[in-house]
């Protein structure tokens, strides 16, 4: 990377100066928005969140520390930011379902038998999993860096991720054999 490192357009943002924020949003908002994209987010909803975690990454300008790297400072926020779309869309899920009178519509044709590939199987994850499998293939953090983003012991980011292998191991081969 050249020019200054994140850490130091976070100082340079937090005394005023905006174009060192844009800097900050203009290197990562696309990985953040392909982020909840992989975490199962609509287009729309992805950039939604990635805003938000702009948003929230602004508030924070003035108590920012870099004790921890910026990348996984800046993942902690978008993780928050991931939690409320989540329970946004469950609360509209559930008004809606309320409303709909029992009718739901039937499956597309041909949708039982679509193929499952490495994106299927990561979207249908449990998301306590996906969240470690991603962290660490997508963002490169370590166990200790997932553990202090996501707030649980560097064991059990051990133990999600070995059961997240397992796990797609398992799907990936069971449709092979299919």
């Amino acid at each position: 990377m050249t020019g200054p490192s994140d850490s130091d357009l976070m100082r340079l943002a937090r005394s005023g100066r905006q174009e060192a924020f844009a800097e900050i949003v203009r290197r990562h908002q696309r990985a953040l928005v392909n982020r909840f994209r992989r975490l199962g987010v609509d287009h729309h909803g992805a950039e939604d969140c990635a805003q938000d975690t702009f948003l929230r990454l602004y508030r924070c300008l003035g108590s920012y520390r870099p004790i921890a790297p910026f990348g996984a400072f800046l993942c902690r926020l978008a993780r928050q930011a991931w939690i409320d779309w989540v329970r946004r869309q469950t609360r509209e899920r559930a008004v809606s379902l309320g409303s709909a009178e029992g009718s739901f519509p039937a499956p597309a044709e041909g949708a039982v038998e679509e193929r499952l590939d490495l994106r299927a199987a990561l979207a249908s994850m449990p998301e306590h999993w996906k969240e470690v499998v991603l962290l660490s293939i997508d963002e490169g953090l370590t166990y200790a860096e997932i553990s202090e983003v996501l707030g649980i012991p560097a064991g059990t980011v051990k133990s999600r991720m070995f059961y997240a292998v397992r796990w797609l191991r398992e799907a990936l081969h069971a449709r092979s054999v299919d």
